[in-house]
């Protein structure tokens, strides 16, 4: 029985390892820096990442530099291809018998295959070329065999070819977040001028501003994030500031874009003109707990810290689509009723329109709902393992989308032209009128 905990304990602790990045690579992230400053505290972990999934072109340079502070045998210091990553999820690791003879007790079998291995006991410098056929993705990491505790410090550099520092799954997304920037930056400006004119002054709104604000932040986001991945391909590194600058800057455009949907769910300036307190202190607070989770979420330093900050930050938001949710039914319903109602006239023809943009708003909703699911269904099964750039262009095209549907749909509120069968009642009405005159 012990000896089927051992064999299944590694096994487990890889899945755990694969689950996490697998979770991490679905959401946006930053540059990953080939560059890596390794400082790792004490700990007694039989698997420690250092690098994951890093594409390479044949003909690449790795380098490693690692110091360990609490030097222990049976630790080795590992580069492995994506296939070998797999196989050793699959393998049914053993348990080696000690020095005395008991059995499970001298540590885990380390003889799992590997692109590059060399043995870490004090210090470790080392510097090779990628010979493959092929490109791939290459993990490098320690294993502990013995599972002793270690202090690890030092350096991990890996370059491709021509010393482009971004891995292959990168190396178009620069050009990509540019132009989706432009877009979203082109589209707010025609947006704007629109509400600008003459015609459309009587019907601007302040959520007309907030839709324009949604679409100039999300712009401002990419165009951060551009200039941080061009800093990480020339030098292989990116500063504090313009990581985390954009990062937090995408937590508010996020946060900007729930309370669009929230304010038009509740039918704020589209269909009353203030918000009750409630409805006020629950947007105020969404939105300040929100911001919270997300500038602890960018400012943490480890992978269970950010993990709990960004599962609390989805769980707030899930509670705000609820919301959405049932109070863009009640609206909906709501105006359906007056229509019932009401009599044939042109008011009513403007109460059409309005039912009809909501009808579109419930399913402009439901795409943003289920969209990243879609997505990142999409990435794990068809997209090649090199083309996150088309992931980013779908992710942003499917943004762009949406907003521009929202705005299409929700520009001429609150006063929106009536249907044309509706001005048959002004033409009807005046030619009763003359027949009336006609007949005294």
């Amino acid at each position: 029985r012990k000896q089927l905990r051992c064999r299944s304990f590694l096994a487990a602790a890889l899945e755990r390892a694969a689950l996490c990045c697998l979770v991490a690579g679905s959401l946006p992230r930053a540059a990953e820096a080939i560059i890596t400053k390794i400082d790792k505290p004490p700990r007694d972990s039989l698997w420690t990442p250092l690098e994951y999934n890093i594409g390479l072109e044949p003909g690449s340079t790795i380098e490693i530099e690692m110091h360990n502070d609490k030097p222990a045998n049976n630790t080795f210091i590992m580069v492995l291809t994506h296939d070998q990553w797999i196989d050793w999820r699959r393998v049914d690791p053993m348990a080696l018998p000690g020095s005395a003879g008991d059995l499970n007790s001298g540590g885990w079998n380390s003889y799992l295959v590997s692109y590059w291995r060399t043995t870490l006991y004090r210090d470790v410098k080392a510097r090779f070329k990628i010979t493959a056929p092929t490109k791939d993705r290459y993990t490098v990491g320690i294993l502990n065999s013995q599972q002793k505790v270690l202090k690890l410090h030092g350096t991990v550099i890996m370059v491709n070819p021509g010393g482009k520092h971004l891995s292959l799954q990168e190396q178009q997304v620069p050009g990509i977040l540019l132009w989706t920037a432009g877009l979203f930056f082109v589209s707010c400006l025609v947006f704007g001028l629109h509400i600008a004119t003459a015609s459309s002054r009587r019907g601007r709104t302040t959520m007309h501003l907030v839709m324009a604000g949604t679409l100039l932040l999300k712009g401002c986001v990419l165009i951060l994030w551009y200039f941080d991945l061009l800093q990480v391909e020339r030098t292989g590194t990116n500063s504090t500031i313009g990581q985390k600058g954009w990062q937090l800057l995408d937590k508010v455009q996020t946060i900007l874009e729930l309370m669009m949907f929230l304010l038009i769910a509740l039918g704020w300036k589209f269909l009353r003109a203030t918000l009750n307190l409630t409805e006020v202190r629950f947007a105020l607070g969404i939105s300040v707990i929100s911001f919270y989770l997300g500038v602890f979420e960018v400012a943490c330093t480890t992978a269970s810290t950010c993990s709990g900050y960004q599962l609390s930050r989805y769980i707030l938001h899930s509670l705000c689509y609820l919301v959405v949710i049932v109070a863009m039914n009640f609206n909906l319903q709501w105006v359906y009723n007056l229509i019932v109602e009401d009599v044939v006239s042109l008011d009513t023809g403007k109460l059409y329109r309005k039912h009809q943009a909501y009808k579109v708003f419930r399913w402009i909703f439901l795409a943003f709902i289920i969209a990243p699911t879609m997505e990142l269904f999409l990435k794990v099964t068809v997209m090649p393992w090199d083309a996150y750039w088309l992931y980013v262009l779908v992710q942003q095209l499917r943004t762009w989308a949406i907003y521009t549907s929202i705005i299409v749909s929700f520009s001429s509120l609150p006063h929106p032209t009536p249907l044309r069968v509706f001005e048959l009642t002004r033409d009807t009405g005046g030619s009763e009128e003359e027949e009336e005159g006609d007949a005294e």
